[in-house]
């Protein structure tokens, strides 16, 4: 706890969504009340902020970081951006493929690091999912947890789905009518 108040506010927001999405609840609930207000304040530059919104809104989604040895890839990143943006306001899929390790991911979660992206076309923030190839029971938690994580703010606490069926059920409602973005 030290070394988070040793951090911005961002640190203490990110340990908030740790604890509520790894299933610690009740933890999260006693931090609540102190959660800090998203602000590019603090004599920060405007830049500060937005880069401080795009981080925080990526972190809580689950999207990965960037890694260590990055290569700037700026053609590929702006046709993944452009394409995201021709959804515009109708739902839809954006998919990258290509055989494995050659950067899809990577890619793609350059692509989020786009304050303007986010604010225009994610205003809900961002879930990442990270599937391959899974057994039945290995997809079944996929899809629990992505339910719980879109749930998290609901009034009625719903018990996870028991089976795929269920999963995509409540998945596609949640999609339809929480999230159409």
């Amino acid at each position: 706890i030290n070394i988070i108040l040793e951090k911005d506010n961002n640190t203490y927001r990110s340990f908030y969504n740790a604890l509520l999405h790894e299933g610690y609840r009740d933890h999260a609930a006693l931090l609540e009340d102190g959660i800090p207000a998203i602000s590019s304040g603090n004599g920060k530059s405007s830049m500060d902020g937005m880069i401080s919104y795009v981080k925080t809104i990526l972190c809580e989604g689950g999207v990965p970081q960037r890694p260590v040895v990055f290569v700037t890839r700026p053609k590929l990143v702006d046709a993944i951006k452009q394409k995201l943006r021709c959804l515009g306001n109708d739902p839809g899929w954006v998919t990258v493929y290509g055989m494995a390790g050659c950067g899809k991911t990577v890619l793609t979660a350059e692509a989020l690091r786009d304050h303007q992206l986010l604010e225009d076309f994610f205003p809900g923030g961002v879930h990442w999912i990270s599937v391959g190839k899974q057994d039945k029971a290995g997809l079944l938690i996929k899809l629990q947890n992505l339910c719980s994580r879109l749930e998290h703010d609901s009034t009625l606490s719903q018990r996870p789905p028991l089976n795929i069926e269920e999963a995509k059920d409540r998945l596609r409602l949640l999609m339809l009518r929480k999230y159409p973005r």
